[in-house]
């Protein structure tokens, strides 16, 4: 009897952890997804975003401008200028056309691009991605503050138990990024919520900014907006795609030179992500020393991603890929 009695218990137990797991999974689904929504201005059929851009340039600021005008997934216009700098993306129906006065992406445009928190490039920490993949579980969701602002938090696992968080804030139902981010002040445009500062961190220190001075609702742009310069090129792709994930990681080997010499730093690769998952094209576009930045490409060479996907179906993109050393 009292054995029975203890089974039942167990199976009252596990039933009600089942019941209040799934209910955590759902209010997560639900934060987060409301969250998402509210921010997805590219809901919307028709803006005009305008914004000042500023990069660290080895400590010197760089001024610069930023303009996308959006007529829907299949037809917006986006460039950047910066001293030194300029480039425009455009989209048509399942391709992107590009056009750069250099032929690769600078550091710190690509810190702007995460920055910004959207883009072509499928980055995996953009806003467009904090959602849940169909590989992961929300396992439990909490209460905490990020900068002194009280957010609620839902904890998300993969398959191979990698945990990550997602925060929405409690007082505006937006999104929180933590880490290298800091969004700031959200201002309406139609019925969605965007930030009007947007920046990229690191030690403290600003490395990318965005400040939005106009950001609204238009009417439909006449499609003449929307010519491909001469010089660009196209290739398939999307605004916004779903992102690359890395799959095998190889660290590379830390040059005898470099252990010896105690010399330690961060190597930046810009490089492409084939449809095969595949990295090529690598050019280093922030280096330490000739021995660690050959020993980051050939590990970089070596790692291999499920590649971006724009409806469902692989898309090369760019990105810049970062490499630590450190004898700590």
């Amino acid at each position: 009897m009292k054995l029975h009695l203890s089974a039942v218990v167990f199976l009252l137990v596990c039933s009600v952890f089942g019941i209040a797991s799934n209910n955590q999974s759902q209010e997560g689904k639900d934060l987060i997804g409301k969250a998402a929504e509210k921010m997805n201005i590219f809901a919307l059929p028709y803006f005009e975003m305008k914004g000042n851009v500023r990069i660290d340039n080895q400590g010197k600021p760089l001024e610069g401008t930023y303009l996308l005008l959006w007529n829907g997934p299949d037809q917006w216009w986006e460039e950047i200028n910066s001293p030194g700098y300029t480039e425009i993306q455009l989209g048509g129906k399942g391709v992107v056309f590009l056009k750069r006065n250099v032929d690769f992406m600078p550091l710190r445009i690509n810190q702007l691009r995460t920055a910004l928190g959207y883009g072509t490039a499928g980055n995996s920490v953009s806003m467009m991605s904090l959602t849940p993949r169909s590989d992961e579980t929300i396992k439990r969701v909490k209460d905490r503050k990020v900068n002194g602002t009280k957010v609620k938090c839902a904890e998300i696992a993969d398959q191979d138990k990698h945990t990550r968080e997602v925060c929405v804030d409690a007082s505006t139902g937006t999104l929180v990024r933590e880490g290298a981010f800091l969004d700031k002040d959200m201002m309406p445009v139609g019925p969605k919520l965007f930030p009007r500062f947007l920046s990229y961190v690191q030690g403290g220190k600003p490395l990318a900014e965005v400040q939005v001075t106009e950001l609204k609702t238009t009417e439909q742009f006449p499609s003449a907006a929307f010519v491909p310069p001469a010089g660009s090129l196209s290739r398939p792709g999307c605004m916004n795609p779903s992102p690359f994930r890395l799959v095998h990681k190889v660290s590379p080997q830390y040059p005898e030179e470099e252990r010896r010499s105690h010399v330690e730093g961060t190597v930046a690769v810009y490089t492409w992500i084939g449809v095969d998952g595949k990295p090529r094209d690598f050019r280093i576009v922030s280096g330490v020393t000739p021995g660690l930045n050959a020993a980051s490409i050939d590990g970089v060479q070596q790692w291999r991603y499920d590649p971006a996907t724009c409806n469902g179906t692989p898309v090369e993109v760019e990105t810049v890929l970062t490499v630590n050393y450190s004898l700590r």
